[in-house]
């Protein structure tokens, strides 16, 4: 039996038209052939590339910190070292109870509630830092609050151990341990080290694969430094500064004592202070600066010690030379007059009592008798208006105008004799007044004695005493010295002294001058500068105070601090007392 005919509109519907299967067969062939280019391209074309590409996604480089060398003192004291610490940081959105956590934490991070709590509630950060460098004891006590959200990370930490002491020889590092001024600053190469490098493979969790190439620079620590500096003098003057201070109501002072002989800083004191370890308390960033190395200013009478030496030296003056200082005054060409200190007429006076009485128009008539050529030369030889070149950062090089340059005149010449119209730092007073009683040898200061490196193979480089050269000679130095113990121990003389020895000084009471021209009314700097023994001298000490409100002259002033000074150190190096000193003490 036949099947019935199926009609044609119906054999029509079932029969695939031939265009579009094949269109559909290209279709998948390309999409074929583009997979397998793509492949070919990735696995074997650019395979190489591809793999470095993965392996590098996997290497890591981590930088590995060194450690920061330690500062000691003469003696062994550390001054500035390393310890571990942490820094706390709060993850914002799972700190659940934001007041309740600033409650808890202000005073172990010595912030603010009020100021945690506003950190803590940072609408557009995902977590925020809150405090650094935590003390161990601060550290573990946030550990046992569990609070969630807050996080504790390691990190390295520098501490000054004894607060201010000696904070701006030492300056301070800041939180990347970078050094900032004084040694941290000057030594920050030496001090930091050179951080090592870690570069490794690593799986999804971060350990490093063991089979996987790596390499390994290892960090190289930084070296420790030894001071010339001497704890127990920094002590003792830091001490004899601050009670001199507050006697005077000074606004501050410095005082810096100094070997005589080498030119080492044996201890150096300034007031304005701050604690390294709290440097972002300081608000003015010139209180970091150092005063003994920064702080220009006219040095007044004690500068006519180096004037006379000069003097002396190219045989203008001796110490017997007369000068007349009648009628009591000196004018200048423009017809203003010089007088001495509360207009006093001497008349006739030796050169020896010129220091002794400090007098201006004696200085005057040294510079005058030595000749303006000779005078600046020999400035410029003590190294006035030049940087020391000592080994501190932020160092300033005085102001001396010479002859030839402008703002010269011939009042300058006769006002720089006895120590005003010309600037200088406490450290270039210093060691200018050291070479003018050592024998003649200006001193290159330093206070770093020696650098050791923590390489065991490296050996260690100890710093050698330096002439910078030779400014007057043995002779003159030695008349010089004679010069400056009579001015302590002439007959009359005010200046205090020290029990059982001798020591020469000169003391100085500048004017301070003001930012609109001239001299600011009633503002002073007081000082005095000496040195001991005479027979053997190992010490220059300068003591000055700035603008103090007591008034009074540098005798009178800063007189006794160096008087308490120079018994420090007399006791501290175990100096026997001079058979011939009289142990008297006179009233200033």
């Amino acid at each position: 039996m036949q099947p019935y005919p199926q009609p044609r509109a119906v054999r029509a519907a079932y029969k695939t038209p031939r265009g579009r299967v094949m269109a559909l067969f290209a279709i998948f062939i390309l999409f074929i052939g583009l997979i397998g280019y793509r492949v070919i391209s990735v696995q074997v074309v650019r395979s190489k590339n591809l793999s470095s590409y993965a392996i590098a996604e996997r290497m890591q480089e981590n930088v590995v910190p060194a450690r920061r060398g330690e500062i000691v003192d003469a003696r062994g004291v550390r001054l500035a070292t390393n310890v571990p610490a942490n820094r706390i940081s709060a993850i914002l959105d799972q700190v659940p109870d934001k007041h309740a956590a600033a409650v808890a934490l202000s005073p172990l991070i010595g912030r603010s509630i009020v100021d945690i709590e506003q950190a803590l509630n940072e609408p557009d950060l995902e977590w925020v830092l809150l405090a650094r460098r935590l003390s161990p004891e601060a550290s573990q006590q946030i550990e046992t609050l569990v609070i969630p959200g807050i996080v504790l990370d390691p990190e390295p930490s520098r501490i000054y151990p004894f607060g201010q002491f000696a904070s701006h020889v030492l300056g301070f590092t800041n939180y990347d341990m970078q050094g900032n001024y004084g040694l941290e600053g000057g030594y920050d190469d030496l001090l930091g080290g050179t951080p090592g490098k870690m570069v490794g493979e690593r799986d999804g969790l971060g350990n490093v694969i063991g089979l996987s190439p790596s390499t390994w620079d290892a960090p190289v620590d930084g070296a420790d430094i030894v001071l010339t500096l001497d704890s127990a003098v920094q002590r003792s003057i830091e001490l004899i500064l601050d009670a001199t201070i507050k006697e005077q109501s000074a606004q501050g002072g410095t005082i810096i004592v100094q070997d005589s002989n080498t030119g080492a800083i044996l201890g150096m004191a300034n007031r304005k202070t701050f604690d390294p370890n709290a440097f972002t308390q300081v608000t003015d960033a010139s209180t970091f600066l150092n005063p003994a190395i920064s702080s220009i200013y006219e040095p007044g009478s004690t500068f006519k010690a180096i004037t006379m030496a000069i003097g002396i030296d190219e045989g203008a003056v001796t110490p017997d030379s007369i000068h007349d200082d009648a009628p009591g005054y000196f004018e200048l060409p423009d017809g203003s007059r010089i007088t001495n200190f509360e207009g006093s007429v001497w008349g006739r006076e030796t050169m020896t009592q010129v220091l002794e009485r400090s007098s201006n128009l004696g200085a005057m008539h040294v510079v005058e008798k030595t000749g303006r050529d000779r005078f600046y030369q020999n400035l410029l030889e003590f190294g006035i208006g030049q940087p020391t070149g000592v080994d501190l950062q932020g160092e300033e090089g005085g102001i001396l105008t010479l002859p030839n340059q402008p703002g010269w005149n011939d009042a300058l010449f006769y006002t720089t004799a006895f120590g005003q119209g010309v600037a200088c730092t406490p450290l270039q007073l210093v060691s200018a007044f050291s070479a003018v009683i050592n024998g003649g040898r200006l001193m290159q200061p330093y206070i770093v004695s020696e650098v050791r490196s923590r390489n065991t193979d490296e050996a260690a480089t100890v710093t050698q005493p330096e002439m910078v050269r030779q400014v007057i000679s043995e002779e003159t130095s030695a008349t010089m010295r004679a010069m400056l113990q009579s001015v302590v121990e002439h007959e009359g003389s005010l200046y205090p002294r020290v029990e059982g020895y001798h020591i020469g000084a000169k003391t100085g009471t500048a004017q301070i001058p003001s930012p609109d021209g001239g001299y600011i009314d009633d503002a002073t700097i007081a000082s005095i500068v000496g040195f001991g023994p005479v027979e053997d001298p190992r010490f220059t000490v300068l003591v000055k105070l700035d603008w103090p409100k007591n008034g009074g002259t540098g005798l009178q002033t800063s007189g006794p601090a160096l008087t308490k000074v120079f018994d420090e150190l007399m006791l501290l190096y175990g100096i026997p007392p001079s058979d011939t000193a009289s142990g008297t003490e006179a009233i200033p």
